[in-house]
């Protein structure tokens, strides 16, 4: 518009504007540069927790605007890169619902009791899912895991990245048992831990403990968390000298990053409702290190009390959204992927062959999509009656 109200403008200047517009507009264009996570990662500022090994990102700048940044800037603290809006609008959408829920930032971690570890198998052996999936049994896991068949990492093939979006559920009894005491579900999504002897991931957990008057009422807690198993448990994400505020119900938005073997790991936790943040990096302590062969978006009842899984909480229905992972190579896989490799993961009460928890309704189209899980709970963990 400028060149235009500008005739006196001379050819010399007019070429030279018209390279500005254009230099100006590349700029612009490269903010959506996919950048390395990892190399930036390396060196970005990070601040030391009261748990060995454990750092999380520093906090943007005061004035910090993530809408705007560069990819560049937003990875150096913490934050995940920005979707190309024009060719992924709706990840463009939760990534800026994530960018305007950044009102309070992780500060500090405590360690927990509990421990997520890698899947443990329960039940029929693998078979051949209606859908084209591999449907197997487990006692801790229940989800879709997008699996290949790495025994070592690889910069192409190997998991990097996972990401979803779900509601913290409500933390029950059974209803008409309420005998057990505490009832525990954590809802996550990470790499590894399928076929490997680890797991990196994030998620969100729900918490119930009866009361003794009133065993069916008790207590509810909730709460937000990171892992790399064995190298930690469940470590809680503090804001302040305050564990970060979480209530069922509560948007989570979690990326999962993997490095390579016995790098440091990276994990993104947004609670989108309450409006805080923060990326832990952990480092590595024990364990045979990421391989990236599979990620999961999993509810677990996790361990541990003389290394058994406590019994899984009623929380009714959960719903995993935006449910996606990438490898090096960019390849996106989904938990409506339908081929072998996906797999469909029901868990098993402690007699190994009742249902507890399973992915109720999961696609490649229609109302759950490509990216969408519906989970729900079933039998003694629903209504009681045996062992969860």
């Amino acid at each position: 518009m400028q060149i235009q109200n500008c005739p006196t403008l001379s050819r010399v200047s007019r070429a030279t504007a018209i390279m500005t517009f254009f230099v100006v507009g590349f700029s612009m264009l490269a903010v959506a540069q996919r950048e390395d996570a990892n190399t930036i990662f390396a060196t970005a500022p990070k601040v030391a927790t009261s748990l060995n090994g454990v750092s999380v990102f520093a906090a943007p700048p005061k004035g910090f605007n993530p809408l705007t940044a560069t990819n560049v800037e937003l990875l150096t603290y913490g934050l995940p890169q920005r979707p190309d809006k024009a060719a992924d609008e709706r990840g463009y959408g939760v990534w800026e619902r994530a960018m305007l829920s950044t009102r309070m930032h992780v500060t500090d971690v405590r360690a927990t009791p509990y421990s997520s570890r890698t899947m443990m198998t329960s039940g029929t052996s693998e078979k051949m899912d209606a859908s084209g999936s591999t449907a197997v049994g487990s006692s801790n896991w229940s989800g879709i895991a997008n699996t290949n068949k790495n025994t070592k990492w690889n910069n192409n093939t190997s998991f990097t990245q996972v990401a979803s979006v779900w509601n913290v559920p409500v933390a029950k009894a059974p209803f008409g048992d309420c005998s057990f005491s505490p009832l525990m579900e954590v809802s996550w999504n990470g790499i590894d831990g399928w076929s490997s002897g680890d797991v990196v991931q994030g998620g969100s957990g729900s918490y119930f403990t009866p009361s003794l008057s009133l065993p069916c009422l008790g207590n509810a807690n909730y709460f937000g968390w990171v892992e790399w198993y064995p190298s930690y448990p469940i470590i809680e994400l503090l804001c302040g000298n305050n564990p970060c505020p979480v209530s069922p119900g509560d948007d989570f938005f979690v990326v999962t990053f993997a490095s390579p073997g016995f790098a440091s790991q990276n994990v993104y936790v947004n609670d989108l409702t309450e409006g805080w943040y923060g990326t832990t990096s952990l480092s590595w302590k024990s364990g045979p290190g990421v391989v990236g062969n599979s990620a999961e978006y999993i509810v677990e009842r996790p361990c541990c009390d003389s290394n058994v899984n406590e019994p899984l909480v009623n929380y009714i229905y959960e719903f995993f959204d935006f449910a996606h992972a990438s490898n090096g190579k960019g390849t996106e896989f989904y938990p409506g992927s339908s081929s072998p490799s996906t797999l469909i993961i029901t868990m098993n009460a402690d007699d190994g062959s009742t249902p507890i928890s399973h992915p109720r309704y999961y696609g490649s189209s229609g109302n759950e999509g490509k990216y969408a899980i519906w989970m729900e709970d079933l039998n003694c963990t629903y209504i009681g009656g045996c062992t969860p």
